[in-house]
């Protein structure tokens, strides 16, 4: 396992924005499969979501939160030299990223670089390596990282959406503010492992599958699928991922304290993805945690992919008044990938969750 480790950079804003409308899991004892709901909401552990109902995207919630950021950071937004949007859900197609929207709508300068990285749930350490990396450059010295994906996007119409009785994923998009400063050091370890791709990913989308269209395949589970499938997009094969969320994973957590030299009793905070509840408990346990070291936000916000670890973070300790915290994330998912981040925060600078329904409409040509 390599160890990353930076210096001198520090975490000026962290802050998240989520749509107004909030769902809830239908519990009504009524229901024909009532008892596979109580199941899920027992083991999954997730009871509402905040999902948006008109046409909002992850950039119009994430130009809210990154505003909010740069406001208590006192920055102007021209003083970024960097945006790195983390997200599987661009606004128009994957080459057009949601960066460089981002930058149109900020104004920025062309000296200010942007780009997106595709990944999902796995994507903050990732991200903040690739941020903290360009702030060992002399010439950058700030830098915006914004983290979000859609629900609403995967369904063909909102009334799909709201007649789900359970469901995993939430929207929600958080933006992390770094600066090159004077800070305690940043240890970060990046692992992949494409032999699982399969066990999740869109079997219906992608140039591949444009040669494929009627035809029937077979997925990892043993499941036959008519390319494109009838319903969904994001297929997950169970319990191989929850396999390698307990094993693979919990191995990775206690090697990077090993190298690290640090005990997990000198964290403040266990920040895991939120992918479900017994999945973080089984992980918190077995690395040794205290149960009260390890914040949930997925019982009120689901998966919210890969904003479910700033979103946590922003859930657990923003509002409180000062102090260093020291936390340890970790997150894993698509690729398959996962990593590992330990850094230091200043609880002052995290801000609590917010909700907006503010959204752009631009990015359409018409014609007279």
């Amino acid at each position: 396992m390599a160890i990353l480790h930076f210096d001198n950079v520090g975490i000026a804003a962290l802050t998240c924005a989520v749509p107004e409308f909030t769902q809830c899991v239908n519990e009504d004892p009524g229901l024909e499969h009532a008892a596979y709901v109580r199941s899920f909401v027992k083991k999954i552990g997730i009871r509402q979501r905040q999902v948006s109902l008109i046409e909002q995207t992850t950039t119009d919630l994430g130009h809210a939160a990154v505003e909010r950021a740069l406001a208590i950071a006192g920055w102007e937004a021209n003083s970024l030299d960097a945006l790195i949007y983390l997200s599987q859900m661009p606004d128009f197609n994957p080459g057009t990223g949601n960066a460089f929207v981002m930058h149109k709508r900020l104004g920025l300068p062309a000296a200010c670089m942007a780009f997106d990285i595709t990944l999902g749930c796995s994507s903050f350490p990732y991200g903040l390596a690739v941020c903290a990396s360009l702030l060992q450059q002399a010439h950058i010295n700030r830098v915006a990282m914004i983290s979000g994906d859609n629900v609403w996007s995967c369904v063909p119409y909102k009334e799909v959406l709201l007649e789900e009785s359970v469901f995993l994923f939430g929207e929600g998009t958080t933006a992390l503010l770094l600066e090159n400063r004077d800070n305690s050091p940043i240890d970060l370890s990046l692992l992949s492992d494409g032999s699982g791709y399969e066990y999740l990913f869109n079997p219906s989308a992608g140039s591949r599958n444009n040669w494929r269209k009627g035809k029937t395949l077979r997925l990892s589970n043993g499941q036959q699928i008519t390319v494109p499938p009838p319903k969904g997009n994001q297929y997950m094969d169970g319990p191989e991922i929850t396999a390698f969320s307990t094993t693979t994973v919990v191995d990775a957590i206690k090697e990077f304290l090993e190298r690290t030299g640090r005990p997990i009793s000198s964290y403040d905070g266990l920040v895991l993805h939120q992918a479900n509840r017994q999945i973080v408990r089984t992980i918190a346990k077995r690395v040794g945690a205290d149960e009260a070291q390890v914040p949930l936000s997925l019982d009120r916000y689901a998966n919210t992919s890969g904003a479910s670890v700033p979103l946590t973070i922003a859930d657990a300790y923003g509002g409180r008044s000062a102090g260093m915290l020291s936390l340890l994330a970790c997150a894993y998912g698509i690729g398959l990938s996962w990593g590992i981040a330990s850094f230091d925060i200043d609880a002052s600078v995290i801000q609590p969750i917010f909700r907006t329904d503010r959204r752009f409409d631009e990015g359409y040509i018409t014609r007279d």
